[in-house]
């Protein structure tokens, strides 16, 4: 199979996305979110249960006794901007007669929450990836419709994918920085070098993103 490198833009609707640029998100766990209902099947596992390695259809790379998927985390194009929306929830005294009890607006089913949801402003979103595109961009198109936090408010919304191939390799550096999670030692982060990375078997120390060479 003749892998080639890529560049994957996200564009989006405009209203804002949650992007935290320290848990930033990843090409491959797109993927492998998007494949996950086909390869696995009851209950998720654990944090602390051995996952399935979900097959991609991208090249993998091997580095300190550990190995991973050649895909870039992603990161906002062209001009950016913050914003600072908040996320609500008041008790409604009108229906108070339809409650059992006193109800508490401290916890529970009745609490109230004036959360601030900081927001990322731009058009697109880019990742890199060494694979086939083809099949990259059926998966991503298929099931990706929202990127990021907050998805059932309608933040980070897709509306279309392009997926071109490119002639330089950029899944793993590019212009003197590291272009996603990568296996170092004495690095600060511990964390998994694949999907699921919120799990916690085969965790290694890895560089940050963005981190220069």
């Amino acid at each position: 199979m003749s892998y080639k490198p890529m560049k994957i833009t996200f564009h989006l609707d405009g209203t804002g996305l949650y992007y935290d640029p320290s848990e930033p998100i990843h090409l491959d766990a797109l993927l492998a979110w998007g494949l996950a209902p086909f390869h696995c099947k009851g209950e998720p596992p654990g944090r602390d249960e051995e996952p399935f390695d979900i097959p991609l259809p991208l090249a993998k790379w091997h580095m300190n006794g550990t190995w991973g998927w050649k895909a870039s985390a992603l990161f906002p194009d062209g001009d950016t901007a913050d914003a600072l929306q908040f996320w609500r929830k008041k008790f409604r005294q009108s229906q108070i007669e339809l409650t059992k009890g006193s109800p508490s607006l401290t916890n529970g089913v009745y609490r109230e929450y004036n959360t601030p949801l900081p927001l990322l402003l731009c058009k697109s979103m880019i990742a890199f990836a060494v694979g086939d595109a083809g099949r990259v961009r059926h998966i991503l198109k298929k099931h990706v419709r929202y990127l990021g936090k907050k998805r059932v408010y309608g933040k980070g919304a897709v509306i279309s994918i392009d997926v071109e191939t490119i002639e330089q390799d950029y899944s793993m550096e590019k212009d003197g920085v590291k272009m996603r999670w990568l296996p170092l030692a004495d690095a600060p982060r511990l964390v998994r070098p694949r999907p699921p990375y919120w799990n916690n078997c085969g965790k290694v120390r890895c560089c940050e993103v963005e981190e220069k060479i």
